[in-house]
């Protein structure tokens, strides 16, 4: 072998290593190329949603009704004699106490009878006291045997029939002395006075004209009806709560003015009414409220919020997240590896806003609540963490 093929031998083995390094090197790159595109295309086909972490909260469950305030007392002011309107003696809209002088009837008619009638019955008297005399004087007759039995009877029976007139002019007397009583009008109670419904001079009827309407202003009534699920849930948590020797929270009632504003003073439930209204299906419910600034009047529409239950861990989710199937409830939450999982779950409590998961989920899951029916379980997501929901009140911030 001469030198030349010598050196040819010797060149060609490190072209070969040459060679084999370009191919591991480009096999290599093209690996790595393939494994981005890979992630790539798996980061591409990943849906973005918007989750809620979910974490144990105080969840108060509210009821809102429309109510009308009932003053406790309302008294309708009628004369009880006949007359023309002479005077009246308040304001108008204003407070007027018990035993207060309202209205003066003309009293000269009155006092014309009451004159009449006693003096009947001083004429009464005297001829009773004629007749008992003439009594006395024909029983001694008659024990004497002066005087027959049918005289001494006659005495008798006059004497009786002037006492009867004396007991119906007696009443009389009394009876005009009632009528021009009633000539003056006082307020039954102490309450708000409205507008007078008759004017000076005017004829005014017995018993048929109402003169003016005074309703008691302080404690008021608020009437209102609750739907009766919401009645059982509430009758359910006092039960709960008696039996865990717990305080009723939700004893308390509050009223939204019609200006939108929180009444500053709570109620108490008064009373409910016997028997549920088949036709609406609801029961009717009485609260009592202090009126000392008289802002509540009689008639007045307003809203009761009532404080039907708390939850002092609750896991709340919006309702919109809530699936249910053929009465099964169920959420889709995201596993830890990007996967969409459904969990079946149970409901204690469930509004338009807000639902209260019993069972079924725990603090820390993430729960999809925007667009559940076009999400499918075991899809990749790319899930974004939003602020929870706050809790809907019917009670407006102070």
């Amino acid at each position: 072998m001469d030198l030349l093929s010598i050196m040819a031998v010797k060149s060609s083995r490190p072209s070969k290593v040459v060679f084999l390094f370009l191919v591991l090197f480009l096999f290599a790159v093209l690996s790595g190329c393939i494994g981005e595109d890979s992630k790539v295309k798996a980061a591409a086909e990943a849906v973005p949603v918007k989750v809620i972490k979910i974490s144990e909260q105080v969840f108060q469950v509210r009821g809102e009704y429309v109510a009308q305030v009932q003053a406790m007392k309302t008294v309708e002011i009628r004369a009880r004699v006949q007359g023309h309107l002479k005077e009246r003696l308040f304001e108008e809209g204003q407070v007027v106490e018990k035993g207060q002088l309202l209205f003066i009837i003309d009293r000269r008619p009155y006092e014309e009878v009451l004159k009449r009638a006693e003096a009947e019955l001083a004429s009464s008297r005297a001829t009773l006291s004629k007749a008992e005399k003439d009594y006395i004087r024909f029983k001694a007759l008659f024990d004497q045997g002066a005087v027959s039995r049918e005289e001494y009877d006659s005495k008798i029976t006059d004497k009786r029939v002037y006492e009867a007139n004396v007991s119906n002019a007696k009443a009389e007397v009394e009876q005009a002395n009632l009528d021009l009583g009633f000539t003056k009008i006082y307020s039954p109670m102490k309450g708000l006075i409205g507008r007078t419904q008759v004017n000076l001079g005017s004829l005014i009827a017995k018993e048929s004209t109402v003169l003016v309407t005074v309703s008691s202003i302080d404690p008021v009534y608020v009437n209102f009806s609750i739907p009766e699920k919401e009645y059982l849930f509430a009758v359910k948590e006092i039960e709960a709560r008696k039996k865990k020797g717990m305080a009723e929270k939700h004893t308390q009632l509050q009223i939204i003015l019609a200006d939108g504003q929180l009444y500053n003073y709570n109620g108490t439930l008064n009373m409910a009414d016997r028997a549920v209204d088949s036709s609406t299906g609801t029961l009717g419910l009485r609260a009592e409220f202090p009126n000392p600034d008289k802002m509540l009047r009689d008639g007045q529409y307003a809203k009761v919020v009532a404080l039907l239950k708390v939850y002092d861990h609750a896991l709340v989710v919006p309702s919109r997240a809530v699936l249910d199937v053929q009465g099964r409830k169920s959420l889709l939450t995201v596993a830890a590896n990007g996967t969409v999982v459904e969990k079946a779950v149970q409901i204690d409590y469930s509004s338009d806003h807000n639902t209260v998961i019993g069972k079924g989920l725990s603090a820390g899951d993430l729960v999809i609540a925007d667009g559940v029916n076009r999400i499918r379980p075991g899809i990749l997501v790319d899930p974004e963490i939003v602020e929870p929901v706050k809790p809907v009140s019917s009670v407006p911030e102070q």
